[in-house]
């Protein structure tokens, strides 16, 4: 099989030489194979139904009939088996992590990827009516005396007392660090800490608040805006020779993290398929994985970076081996909407 995909991109690059360009040099935080060890995979966030049960549990994001798998720490386990009524009950869930390969054994390579889950943002019990919900801002709230803070932009926060209409406040300071996330307006501060918290038996938030206003020191329970940050990258990128054996590529990068690229000869009506999983590394690169070729198992991946409307990557990994493409790389054209 390896031996087979090898020979492939090679004949891929010698017909795509035309649409290959030199790289320039990177900037000191961009990454490339070869510092697998030292790549950090900043987490996203996750939208869709959680399925947890005693052997497996699964992951499908929101507008997507892909599952992922699902890994938990023991005490996330814990808490979302508390907030289902039997095993493999779907429930809705918001999850801040980050996708890796699943391995070769058993039902695991069944699976697109793994999704490792850094942190929960908010759970819910009902697994339908999550995902069609609208995507929601930053938001916090509290009980006895009620309140709510929802971040409206940047540079606003939507405040309410009671039943009263909502306030207006500019926000003057944003100070986010791996403990806390300070949002601070002349009027009062709210300050958001990982860590479970409820107000009613039916939804579960990620985040204890406090709020600090003039008036008092209120508490409460706060999620984080369920925007994935990395939706600029969703599109789909092809290369096309301009030599007599008009072959071509296209990658594929999906909403749900999914991603599929295809091989394809003008005589042969039959692509070579591959699947698997993307995620952005920063803002100009992005980690390509495939974990399927032609619905066999076949780990590789490629580092992308963004040029204006193309993506390139000099090198492929397949396996434990990292090969430079020919030609100086492949290059990937975005397609206009």
């Amino acid at each position: 099989m390896k031996p087979l995909k090898i020979l492939m991109f090679s004949s891929l690059m010698l017909l795509l030489q035309a649409c290959t360009s030199s790289m320039v040099s990177s900037p000191a935080d961009h990454v490339s194979l070869g510092q697998s060890a030292e790549i950090q995979i900043p987490p996203v966030m996750f939208r869709g139904q959680i399925v947890i049960g005693p052997q497996t549990s699964s992951f499908t994001p929101c507008n997507s009939n892909q599952q992922f798998l699902l890994t938990l720490s023991p005490q996330q386990f814990q808490t979302l088996s508390q907030q289902v009524a039997s095993p493999y009950q779907a429930i809705y869930g918001e999850i801040i992590g980050f996708l890796t390969a699943p391995s070769q054994t058993g039902y695991n390579a069944d699976f697109r990827a793994r999704l490792i889950a850094h942190q929960l943002n908010y759970i819910s019990q009902d697994g339908v009516r999550g995902c069609s919900q609208p995507v929601q801002n930053t938001e916090a709230e509290g009980q006895k005396p009620n309140w709510r803070v929802r971040m409206t932009s940047p540079e606003n926060l939507a405040v309410m007392f009671g039943k009263s209409s909502p306030q207006s406040w500019p926000v003057a300071n944003i100070n986010h660090t791996g403990d806390q996330r300070v949002y601070t307006a002349p009027q009062g501060k709210l300050t958001l800490s990982p860590s479970l918290c409820q107000l009613n038996h039916q939804a579960l938030y990620g985040w204890m608040a406090t709020f600090n206003t003039q008036k008092g020191r209120y508490r409460g329970c706060a999620r984080l805006s369920n925007q994935d940050s990395s939706t600029a990258w969703v599109a789909t990128y092809y290369a096309s020779s301009t030599r007599q054996d008009n072959f071509s590529v296209t990658l594929t990068l999906k909403a749900d993290h999914t991603a599929q690229t295809l091989y394809r000869y003008q005589n042969d009506p039959v692509p070579i398929v591959e699947t698997g999983f993307w995620q952005a590394l920063n803002g100009d690169q992005i980690q390509v994985v495939m974990t399927q070729h032609q619905q066999q198992y076949l780990l590789s991946q490629r580092i992308f970076t963004r040029q204006g409307d193309q993506l390139h990557a000099p090198k492929e990994q397949v396996g434990q081996q990292i090969y430079d493409i020919s030609e100086g790389g492949l290059t990937l054209f975005r397609s206009q909407p």
